[in-house]
């Protein structure tokens, strides 16, 4: 490589994802009262029916019954918006969107960004959008709205161009470059339409300028194939991709390792790279492969290095960032992975959470 440097069942449904370390979730007993879990401590935290619900590494989102929305955090609850048009939650900001008005709520402030905004695109940390008057491009990032560029006419924020802290900027004279924690790096000039994937804290993208398959990796920038890639995925400081000779691979730290070439069902997540090899279901997980062995991968769930999922008895079995295990081998209702817990339902009125290797019964 050449381097060049530059209730169950109502919550089951609602609870989002969130992040590797998370280790909170929420449930409701049988009165629907919500109730948080947060390392082995319960708190009750809403004493109402709620409408929706999403937790993030150290907050938790409430929409009540008018569309109102709010923040739990650090013991306190905070209004976000009245309604809401979208809400996207990370592990560590959630935006609301109320029509053309742009909120996000990170650590313990709300900010406005925008009261009139056109396009938006939301990562972890950062979120680039452009205001209908006056046309202006703008991002945020650690609690500061910055002034971009004045665009004429819409700019395009495709698929792939925002990551977690990453995001892509195209001028009008084709400087294509990458925000990457507060800084600006360039990384090719050329109009030709190209197709960039953003994760954590990398991009990768096929350098139309170099004609090589190339990624933006902490601050460097790296050839990774002397020819195009035909398809590549950015997770969370790693990339997958298929090379010119069909084979696939993944890239973490400049350290390549070859899964195979004819691969099926191949799926990335923030921390995983799962995929079906002669029958086996196999996975990619910090720079080593695993074969699970339990059973077939038809319902599942992922966060972080965490696949959870049914197994043949009708329990739930983890895969745990490189080991896998039985959760339990109780039949289950249903069950929800959220960041490090798993919520387990067995009635109406049964339920367990896991965390860190134990059972909470509830």
């Amino acid at each position: 490589m050449k381097l060049r440097k530059n209730l169950l069942s109502f919550l089951l449904a609602v609870i989002a994802s969130a992040s590797f370390g998370q280790n909170i979730t929420v449930f409701s007993d049988i009165n629907r009262r919500l109730y948080q879990f947060n390392a082995g401590n319960v708190e009750q935290i809403y004493y109402q029916t709620p409408k929706d619900v999403l937790v993030g590494t150290k907050h938790i989102c409430i929409v009540d019954s008018k569309g109102d929305v709010y923040v739990y955090y650090n013991g306190t609850k905070t209004m976000v918006a009245q309604t809401h048009s979208e809400i996207i939650n990370t592990d560590h900001l959630l935006f609301v969107r109320t029509a053309t008005v742009l909120r996000v709520f990170e650590q313990d402030s709300v900010h406005l960004l925008s009261p009139n905004a056109t396009a938006w695109a939301v990562g972890d940390s950062v979120v680039l959008f452009q205001n209908l008057i006056g046309g202006y491009l703008n991002y945020y990032y650690r609690h500061k709205v910055t002034q971009l560029s004045m665009i004429v006419g819409d700019y395009p924020i495709m698929p792939g161009e925002v990551g977690a802290n990453v995001f892509i900027y195209k001028d009008n004279a084709g400087n294509n470059s990458v925000f990457w924690h507060g800084n600006f790096y360039e990384l090719f000039n050329s109009k030709t339409p190209t197709m960039f994937s953003a994760g954590q804290d990398v991009v990768a993208f096929n350098d139309p300028r170099n004609n090589t398959f190339t990624a933006f990796d902490n601050g460097y920038i790296i050839d990774l194939e002397p020819q195009f890639a035909k398809r590549y995925t950015s997770g969370d400081n790693f990339i997958y991709y298929q090379d010119a000779g069909d084979v696939h691979k993944v890239v973490r730290e400049e350290r390549v390792l070859e899964l195979g070439i004819d691969l099926q069902n191949i799926v990335v997540t923030d921390s995983l790279v799962m995929y079906l090899e002669a029958g086996a279901n196999k996975v990619w997980y910090n720079e080593k492969i695993y074969q699970i062995f339990n059973n077939s991968l038809t319902d599942y769930q992922t966060d972080g290095g965490i696949i959870a999922y049914k197994n043949s008895v009708g329990g739930v079995s983890a895969f745990v960032r490189g080991k896998e295990i039985d959760i339990t081998k109780t039949r289950v209702d249903n069950f929800k992975l959220v960041g490090s817990t798993i919520l387990l339902q067995f009635t109406p009125s049964a339920y367990s959470i896991w965390w860190n290797g134990k059972i909470y019964d509830f």
